[in-house]
């Protein structure tokens, strides 16, 4: 296997040798280390590396944004900022560049490991391509499923025994207070609850947000790669184990596992970047999820999103039905033209919220989508079915190293919500 090759644009030469070190720590190759944008750029004409880690101040008269933007004119090179500088205007200035990764100084050698992987991984499109058949190949199958189960009325196997193990599990369900049952019980008849972090007081949440702030140079300068939502990758974001400890709080497994009725799995977190003024395509357009038959997605917005932010938008479920039969809905997306001919837009519900501001809601029950937005939208998701969900599109599963990291500050219970890759 080819060693991945590396070169450090770094004016401190301390700093540098030490960064050398921790790459060849993490088995990488070394290209070289320089300490000028002029250097740099000679270096990659010489090397040709396979990635480049820059710092932002530079000896001489061009910073590391500028010689990005130099090196990317020529060469298509990944590119992550290893900087101390955080403040907006510098974050803003390098997002235009369309780096790979931001890491901010002093940084941790397993967040470097992790955004290095995920800068090359980006640059390997028959991985993505594989994903994208494999979920269509689900979809297809969900979809005759689904055709069958209206034209003829079918109720499925996998349909009956849930309804037994939703009854058999009935009297195992945790105990709610009174603030948590109101929660589930305005999700079974909106499919929708609004809240916010403050209001919740769910544990966790100081260090939840304390990780989410050292994070956000990262989501903040993510390339979009020509699709209108960017992700962190999960092997960045599981080193960071403050936001799934959130996720599996047992007191937010208590509401979740009361409104779906059965053991919980976790379907994994989504720290992303929602482009504005993006192609309307997916899931900027209506649609219901088809994940299960009661699921729960937890969004937590991370900036202020107005009406013009891309908020959360959602249909009353006591229109369902009527969307259903009128569009002869079974999967896919519904054009905003085509919802408004079936249900006006006046009945269309916004959550356009502050930051920090939680939406709780079942995207199986209720038509959604994420509004088209002019301005960005940075948000995180969390995700939840039954153990035994209809058709399950989520590829999220911890590493034996991440697991190993993880599971011994979880209970039993936590654990079983896990999935874990062979």
């Amino acid at each position: 296997m080819k060693s991945i090759s590396i070169l450090i644009v770094e004016d401190e030469i301390i700093a540098a040798k030490s960064l050398a070190h921790d790459l060849k720590r993490c088995e990488y190759q070394v290209a070289g280390i320089v300490d000028s944008g002029i250097e740099a750029m000679n270096k990659v004409a010489e090397a040709q590396p396979d990635l480049i880690l820059m710092d932002i101040v530079l000896k001489g008269q061009i910073d590391g944004i500028d010689t990005s933007k130099k090196i990317q004119a020529a060469y298509q090179i990944p590119i992550i900022y290893l900087s101390a500088c955080s403040d907006r205007a510098t974050l803003k200035k390098a997002r235009e560049t369309k780096p790979q990764g931001y890491i901010t100084k002093p940084y941790r050698r397993e967040d470097l490991k992790a955004t290095i992987e995920s800068a090359l991984q980006q640059s390997e499109p028959v991985k993505s391509n594989l994903k994208r058949i494999r979920r269509k190949a689900k979809l297809a199958k969900h979809k005759v499923k689904q055709i069958a189960q209206q034209k003829f009325n079918i109720t499925t196997l996998s349909d009956r025994e849930r309804q037994i193990a939703r009854e058999k599990y009935r009297d195992r369900l945790p105990q709610l207070s009174k603030e948590d049952a109101k929660i589930v019980t305005t999700l079974q008849q909106k499919g929708v609850y609004v809240s916010s972090l403050p209001e919740l007081r769910l544990p966790h949440t100081k260090r939840f947000v304390k990780e989410i702030i050292v994070l956000h140079p990262h989501l903040y300068t993510l390339s979009h790669l020509k699709n209108w939502r960017a992700g962190i990758p999960s092997m960045r974001k599981f080193l960071h184990t403050e936001i799934l400890f959130w996720g599996l709080g047992e007191r937010l497994l208590d509401i979740v596992e009361n409104y779906i009725g059965l053991p919980l799995m976790f379907h994994g977190v989504d720290l992303r970047r929602d482009i504005a003024d993006a192609p309307i395509t997916d899931a900027r357009q209506w649609h219901l999820d088809i994940d299960d038959e009661r699921m729960v997605k937890i969004i937590v917005y991370l900036n202020n999103v107005g009406i013009a932010g891309g908020p959360y938008e959602y249909i009353h479920p006591s229109f369902t039905e009527q969307i259903i039969s009128s569009l002869g809905y079974t999967t896919g997306f519904v054009s905003e033209e085509a919802m408004a001919e079936v249900v006006p837009p006046q009945n269309w519900k916004t959550c356009a919220a502050k930051a920090g501001s939680i939406i709780i809601t079942d995207p199986c029950k209720v038509f959604h989508r994420a509004k088209p937005a002019e301005r960005n939208r940075y948000s995180i998701t969390f995700g939840y079915t039954s153990t035994m969900p209809e058709i399950s599109l989520s590829e999220f599963k911890l590493s034996p190293e991440e697991w190993k990291r993880v599971t011994p500050n979880l209970s039993e219970r936590q654990i079983a919500c896990l999935q874990r890759s062979k």
